[in-house]
């Protein structure tokens, strides 16, 4: 989870730079943009629990002894954390109360277009209608112009505009808007900062992702309306005073004073993406989604061996497992056992039907290298409970020792040796 979110808040830093200083185009930017948002909405330490990872073998066992004791404990007040669960906690109400922020707005926007709607001065003009071709109809207390709706949209232009160029202008925004599904691109952007509400970096990259959904809408518009006309028409509709109202849900024809300026200067620039700006785009996304996958596929862990040999390790086991149960019993389990495996091949055993043990022996010169994990079944699956990664010369003996209530509500004391040898016929 800590590299997930040091990766992401990398990319973000990374794309806020970009697109404050490297004098991209609008779409380029837009793109970006939304690239940086996708990637706080994909869950790629999850994902790599569903990459197929290599199967687990069962190595060789040359000789097994088991035995159980069991005795009563003094019960103990020990008070620990959980950390996983109070992490899983945390996330839960997270997205509880991102749901619960969507519905609000989204009951926010119902109200507002139900509003308008059934004011006495909404009402539809033929006139306008015919002329663009899109039904356009006129109401009191909104914006210059906006579009009402998210599905089955439609324009909606204040009363107060009353000249011809600055009428046009709007319809032909707006029009814009809905051939391009502006609306919808809204609805996402609403959904990923409602989710993710507790991230300052998503509030920054979805105003800015607000802004060129508009400068792009404006440059769009102005290719069949005339730049210059564009510009003009559009300056002239910024400088009077109309109601500007910020719509979470609704694209509107014009915003706040520091977001109309920066549109009608955009609009000026005509932004192009020159060959330094593309390379420099393209080549921070594919680092991005570099890192990305070498997340992914290093959480995966999958097993790098390709070929096997007939030369592997045999490792002499002594485990002891304390096992507290909540009836205040302590099962203690020992089971010594000797066993061949490859070397790079992650092999599995168990001790009772509760405690599985994955391990995988590498060899490194004269040292082994044991990466091993402890998983602990119950009733609600499989859990790791520790990934302990030891580097023992070969022949010599190590020991891993457990017994954290912050870990695991169980003991483990496991005693190996490894050393080198031919697969036993």
């Amino acid at each position: 989870m800590m590299f997930y979110l040091l990766i992401n808040i990398g990319i973000s830093v990374l794309v806020l730079s970009l697109l404050a200083f490297g004098n991209g185009s609008n779409k380029a930017n837009y793109r970006l943009s939304v690239f940086a948002l996708v990637t706080w909405c994909i869950p790629y330490p999850m994902l790599a629990k569903l990459l197929p990872a290599d199967a687990l073998v069962n190595p060789i066992i040359l000789s097994q002894t088991f035995s159980t004791i069991t005795a009563q404990q003094t019960r103990l007040n020990t008070h620990f954390i959980d950390y996983q669960q109070l992490s899983l906690m945390l996330l839960l109400s997270s997205v509880l109360l991102g749901g619960v922020i969507f519905s609000t707005r989204l009951i926010q926007q119902l109200k507002t277009h139900a509003r308008i709607v059934n004011s006495a001065s909404f009402s539809y003009c033929d006139t306008l209608s015919k002329q663009h071709a899109v039904p356009v109809y006129r109401a009191e207390n909104v914006p210059s112009g906006m579009l009402l709706g998210i599905f089955n949209s439609k324009i909606v232009l204040s009363s107060s505009i009353t000249q011809a160029n600055q009428i046009a202008l709007i319809v032909n925004h707006e029009k814009t808007h809905k051939v391009r599904n502006d609306n919808l691109r809204l609805l996402f952007l609403t959904l990923v900062e409602s989710f993710l509400w507790w991230n300052p970096l998503i509030k920054k990259l979805s105003k800015q992702t607000r802004f060129y959904i508009e400068a792009l809408c404006d440059e769009q518009c102005a290719q069949h309306y005339g730049h210059k006309a564009y510009q003009a028409d559009f300056a002239e509709l910024i400088l009077h005073q109309h109601q500007s109202q910020q719509l979470t849900l609704n694209c509107t024809a014009t915003s706040t004073k520091n977001n109309n300026i920066q549109r009608l200067k955009r609009l000026k620039e005509q932004r192009e993406m020159t060959l330094k700006n593309k390379l420099t785009y393209t080549m921070s996304v594919t680092a991005a989604l570099l890192l990305i996958t070498w997340h992914t596929l290093a959480l995966a862990a999958p097993n790098s061996a390709n070929t096997k040999s007939e030369q592997g390790a045999f490792v002499n086991f002594d485990l002891n497992v304390t096992e507290r149960t909540s009836n205040q019993a302590i099962n203690t389990h020992r089971s010594q056992m000797t066993m061949w495996v490859h070397f790079n091949e992650k092999a599995a055993f168990n001790i009772s039907d509760k405690f599985h043990f994955n391990f995988v022996v590498s060899e490194n010169n004269d040292v082994a290298e044991v990466e091993m994990a402890i998983l602990e079944v119950s009733d609600a699956g499989e859990e790791i409970v520790a990934q302990p990664k030891l580097i023992v010369a070969f022949d010599q003996q190590a020991k891993i020792e457990i017994d954290n209530y912050q870990v695991s509500n169980h003991a483990y004391s496991i005693t190996f040796t490894p050393s080198r040898g031919q697969k036993p016929e």
